[in-house]
């Protein structure tokens, strides 16, 4: 709609032009073969509309497709150039003896609870006790933290 209104004003113009005589008719003609192009080109789409993303798919041949965005206004594709993953950079190479012992301990430990939670949830074992006692509210010991005064009216 853009495009074909600036058309319109654009052939306003040159007929304006054409039917005054206060310019040549080669003034016209150049004024034409220089402001169409321009006109043109500035009355595209912006694309600021609603995009849409386009996920990868192939098309009619097989060909694989990557994901497009789409412009509602124009009806334009355009590929969507994300930013690729990056190898992970290796800072540490080799390897280190001091820390093998206590990396198969911590594997050893995590592998004993994964098993002992697996027990537990099929039923197979109790259910793991807290460690403290919870407290009786009736028995507990009630400790004032300061006293307050209660306003009655």
């Amino acid at each position: 709609m853009r495009r074909v209104l600036s058309c319109v004003v654009l052939a306003i113009g040159l007929v304006a032009g054409a039917i005054s005589h206060a310019l040549p008719w080669w003034a016209v003609v150049i004024a034409a073969a220089a402001g169409g192009p321009v006109v043109w080109h500035l009355s595209g789409c912006s694309h600021h509309g609603p995009l849409g993303l386009l996920p990868a798919t192939t098309d009619l041949n097989g060909q694989p497709l990557p994901p497009r965005w789409f412009c509602d206004q124009c009806g334009e594709t355009w590929v969507a150039n994300f930013e690729k993953e990056h190898k992970p950079i290796q800072r540490f190479t080799g390897y280190d003896e001091s820390k093998a012992v206590e990396a198969a301990r911590r594997a050893a430990q995590l592998a004993d609870r994964q098993r002992g939670l697996a027990l537990q949830r099929a039923g197979l074992r109790a259910a793991i006790k807290p460690s403290r006692p919870i407290p009786d509210l009736e028995t507990a010991d009630v400790v004032l933290i300061g006293k307050r005064r209660r306003m009655i009216g």
